[in-house]
């Protein structure tokens, strides 16, 4: 089955650069995508779905901007949670 879609030239070129680099046809990739995308918004719950791309409006952005530059502290929920967190190469 063949599927046409527009996408943006930054998605792409980012689709060519990884098929080259990686071997793999740019038809399994798009198909491997679309599958767990698919998959991931029927077993997750909404809240566990991040959007990739987000709008918003003036109001919106300065409030972001206000958020970022003075975060809330951590709760100590937020710490124990941390702590536990094994980084990456960590053992």
């Amino acid at each position: 089955m063949q599927i046409s879609a527009q996408v943006s030239a930054a998605a792409k070129h980012l689709l060519d650069e990884f098929s080259a680099e990686s071997g793999i046809k740019k038809s399994r990739i798009v198909e491997d995508a679309l599958w767990f995308y698919l998959r991931a918004r029927q077993d997750l719950p909404e809240a566990a779905v991040i959007p990739a791309r987000m709008v918003v409006n003036a109001a919106g952005a300065a409030a972001l901007e206000d958020s970022l530059a003075q975060p809330p502290r951590a709760t100590r929920a937020l710490v124990m949670l941390m702590r536990e967190v094994v980084p990456p190469g960590g053992e």
